[in-house]
């Protein structure tokens, strides 16, 4: 026999029972709210219970010697699954009696306080929290309680964002930051640096999330020797996909000596095509397109040379502007042509950075510690997509280690949550 058998017990009578049967085939929905209520107050009667003993404890003392009863104030307790109970809580004539059961501040079950903080991760606005609270517990649930809910899962998002990389052999890297607007003492717009890894396998990973100032290559180096401090196998890495960012190519190359970098065509084209007369677009990404996808490396090159041929002159800038990163920009070429999609550009990140911003639009602004919660939910959310996604195109050669990867972010989730 457990302990919520010893303390709570539900007795209903053999007649009492029928009428309920029947009552479930005229009408399910009212029939169990009279169920539910019934669960409610014996909930409720066990938590009274529990504080007539405490007080009597209390009175007990010698201390107390002097001290009485006092009657009682009347409750709303909100309980996981079970909704609002009204309980009755004992007081003293002193003052002095505190119940450790039900304490003053405490509105309701502290299991409730994940639920909500995930609700908020997910993308629910404390207002729109406030008023579901409302609905679905019978009390509103403030702010500043949805943000005190947060920091209740603080010290896992913290694990997971810094757990051991070792394991897993990441081949590909993807290198980008974002921005998100931190409530210290003030609110300004802080980077967090971003680093996805591509197995062996094909299959993605958010490896990193590290506020830091993403054009500043002493920040890159940190979060790379990071990554290495971790478990990450530097050798293992063969390419980092990235954008342009100051200091960020140097740093890779410092930190990943035997790999290669390669240019984000999206992020590139933002630098090029401005520097094309609008009435020239049209035609120069069609030149711009039979370089990216080429059918090789050796046809890429020849079609830049034909574009090169054709817009040197009245578009030189832009031409000028490609060609300095051109090696990098056909460095994919170089690696297996089912890959090549997916090594053109930073959009693994960048689907991040999205998911990242839209769930973090009903939060407004965070503290530092509300960030780490949103990431670590958001990259958990996304990797359950990528576990079944690889970049390569052979989903069944993955079968096995999907399901073991599965099962390791489900393991993640569980710790996250609980």
């Amino acid at each position: 026999m457990g302990v919520g058998d010893k303390l709570m017990k539900i007795v209903v009578r053999l007649g009492d029972v029928v009428e309920l049967v029947k009552r479930f085939e005229a009408s399910p929905a009212e029939a169990m709210k009279e169920v539910m209520a019934q669960f409610r107050e014996a909930a409720g009667t066990t938590l009274e219970q529990l504080m007539e003993t405490e007080i009597a404890l209390f009175l007990g003392q010698p201390a107390e010697v002097a001290n009485k009863r006092n009657g009682y104030t009347v409750r709303s307790f909100a309980l996981k699954a079970w909704g609002t109970v009204q309980v009755r809580v004992p007081r003293d004539r002193a003052g002095r009696f505190e119940s450790r059961v039900l304490p003053r501040q405490l509105r309701y079950d502290p299991a409730l306080e994940k639920d909500v903080a995930l609700l908020h991760l997910a993308g629910l606005s404390t207002r729109m929290l406030s008023v579901m609270s409302q609905r679905i517990l019978g009390l509103r649930i403030s702010a500043a309680e949805v943000s005190n809910a947060l920091k209740t899962i603080v010290p896992a998002a913290k694990t997971f964002l810094e757990r051991p990389l070792a394991g897993r052999r990441w081949q590909y890297l993807y290198l980008d930051g974002t921005n998100f607007h931190i409530r210290r003492s003030t609110v300004e717009r802080e980077p967090t640096l971003v680093v996805i890894g591509v197995d062996e396998v094909g299959c993605k990973s958010v490896l990193a999330m590290v506020q830091g100032d993403k054009e500043s290559r002493a920040s890159w180096e940190m979060v790379f020797s990071s990554l290495k401090e971790r478990g990450l196998d530097a050798t293992a890495v063969r390419l980092g996909i990235m954008d342009g960012l100051p200091g960020l190519g140097d740093a890779f190359a410092e930190g990943f000596p035997g790999a290669r970098a390669a240019r984000c065509w999206v992020h590139k084209a933002r630098n090029v095509f401005p520097r094309v007369p609008r009435r020239y677009q049209g035609d120069f990404k069609v030149g711009w397109d039979a370089v990216a996808y080429a059918e090789n490396r050796a046809a890429a090159q020849a079609a830049f040379d034909a574009l090169k041929s054709r817009w040197a002159k009245t578009c030189d800038e832009a031409v000028a502007c490609m060609e300095r990163d051109l090696e990098a920009l056909l460095t994919h070429y170089d690696f297996p042509k089912e890959h090549w999609e997916a090594l053109r550009t930073t959009n693994p990140i960048e689907r991040v950075n999205k998911e990242f911003k839209r769930r973090s639009k009903a939060m407004e602004t965070m503290g530092p510690d509300g960030l780490k919660a949103l990431l670590a939910f958001t990259a958990l959310r996304i990797e359950y997509g990528w576990a079944s996604t690889p970049i390569t195109s052979n989903k069944l050669t993955n079968l096995v280690y999907r399901e073991r990867l599965e099962k390791h972010i489900e393991a993640v989730t569980r710790a996250l949550l609980n």
